[in-house]
């Protein structure tokens, strides 16, 4: 045996096995420390946080049902306006009497022009008469006109709810759907992110194995140490031998069971990429077949969060026309009762020149012939009164009740206006999480990894190590068999 020789391998063995053994106490604190900072826990935490936000947004289902309680409103408006339909005949037949007065009035004023000056009087008395009946006419027009711009302002009403009753099932609709989505997408990855943590937490049970298989490297040190004091002290082959046969064995042994544990890490990398590439192809390839992808996922939810948000300010929007339309409606209404208040000085002065034709005819030989007129006008004389006092009553119970209906209604809406304002800006809050989301979810799918960053280099390393530890046991048989 060169002891020489011996002891130059066998110092140069304990200096790369000190190495060895010192890299990977260096590596394997590292290698154990589950770091959540990764792709994997990153790309799961957002989609918790995103499907948070969504589930814990106000709910916009209930906007759905918001016109069952105003239906009875319209109900109740229709049949106003069939009260002003009714009206609509009353003033038409104020008209067609105030017509026939003038007509009659212009036949009388005829007959007391051809009395001469002893049908004066009277033909004053029918001049102011057909004067009256032309006013009479006028304001039953402008009644109509009235009416009109009023069945305009309630046509309008209709139409303004129309639009809100139409965004709020919008908006009801979009939020439905937001969450059926977030759920859908929550509920395909959820599974696939559980198996790859599952898979990545699995690996540290056979580092920690491997790690745990160092724990006779002391010993090897220590046996090393003292083979190379053998041989420094020039002991017989018979006294070293035993003692470099067990460095073999421990070596062996060590080796084997580092490789044992190892190569179920290797196992777990190689089944962890392959999952990892599984997961991408499927869930982050944006070219990828399917409706999987999150980002194109996330994407329609935002752009559905955009509409909702969109409708919540169109509504806000209509309903300032509402209030305003609803103001107009019972303003308009007084007005047709103020051109109505009108007809009634006209109608009474109508009565007093009727009474003044009477008083003439009687006493006037000459007009006897205009008798069966002054009759007929008085006959529509009180038939247009009798009118009148049917529409008295009709615009009256339509102020009264559509002022009152209204003026709930108003306050109603604008009840609701303040849980849509709250609800906008619950939706608001939520379209500006899904935005952030957008970001992280970008990082996360950039470099989407399941192990912490470094991790699988150091493992290379720690690989790398168990190689050469497998030279030395190599170099460490070679010198035993020189030994022996």
């Amino acid at each position: 045996m060169n002891i020489s020789a011996a002891l130059s391998q066998i110092q140069s063995i304990n200096s790369k096995v000190e190495s060895i053994f010192s890299h990977l106490d260096s590596l394997f604190p590292d290698l154990l420390t589950r770091d959540t900072h990764t792709a994997l826990y990153q790309l799961q935490a957002t989609i918790s946080t995103l499907s948070g936000s969504v589930s814990s947004s106000k709910d916009s289902v209930s906007l759905a049902t918001f016109g069952e309680k105003y239906n009875p409103v319209f109900e109740k408006l229709n049949e106003k306006i069939r009260d002003l339909n009714s009206l609509d005949k009353m003033i038409a037949e104020i008209k067609e009497d105030s017509e026939q007065m003038e007509l009659i009035a212009l036949n009388a004023m005829v007959i007391s022009v051809k009395s001469g000056e002893k049908g004066l009087a009277f033909s004053k008395i029918t001049e102011n008469l057909q004067r009256l009946s032309k006013d009479m006419f006028q304001y039953s027009d402008k009644l109509n006109g009235e009416e009109s711009l009023l069945l305009e302002d309630i046509n309008s009403l209709k139409a303004i709810f129309s639009g809100i009753l139409e965004a709020q099932k919008s908006i009801s609709a979009k939020d439905s759907e937001c969450s059926s989505e977030m759920n859908r997408l929550v509920s395909n990855t959820s599974p696939s992110l559980s198996d790859l943590e599952r898979e990545a937490n699995s690996i540290y049970l056979p580092i920690e194995r491997t790690r745990d298989s160092l724990q006779t490297k002391n010993k090897v040190l220590n046996d090393l140490r003292q083979a190379s004091d053998y041989l420094r002290a020039s002991e017989p082959s018979s006294k070293i031998a035993p003692l470099v046969t067990e460095i073999s064995n421990a070596v062996s042994q060590l080796c084997s069971k580092f490789a044992g544990y190892w190569s179920e890490v290797i196992e777990i990398l190689d089944k962890a990429d392959g999952s990892r590439m599984d997961f991408e192809s499927r869930f982050l390839n944006s070219h990828a077949f399917g409706n999987d992808n999150i980002e194109k996922q996330l994407n329609s939810i935002i752009q559905k969060f955009q509409v909702i948000v969109g409708e919540f300010n169109k509504y806000h929007m209509v309903q300032k026309d509402l209030q305003a339309t609803c103001q107009g409606i019972t303003a308009k209404a007084k007005t047709i009762y103020s051109v109505f208040e009108n007809l009634r000085p006209v109608m009474s002065r109508l009565h007093h020149v009727r009474i003044l034709q009477q008083i003439e005819v009687s006493k006037n030989d000459a007009i006897k012939s205009v008798q069966d007129s002054v009759t007929d006008m008085d006959n529509l004389i009180n038939s247009a009164n009798k009118s009148l006092d049917q529409m008295e009553g009709v615009l009256e119970s339509f102020i009264h009740d559509t002022n009152t209906m209204l003026s709930n209604f108003v306050v109603s809406i604008q009840h609701d206006n303040e849980d849509m304002t709250q609800l906008r800006n619950d939706k608001e809050v939520c379209l500006g999480d899904l935005q952030n989301g957008q970001g992280a979810l970008a990082g996360a799918i950039q470099n989407f990894t399941v192990f912490p960053d470094g991790f699988q280099s150091k493992c290379v390393l720690v690989q790398q190590n168990l190689q050469e530890l497998m030279r030395v046991n190599s170099e460490v048989g070679m010198l035993l068999s020189e030994i022996a």
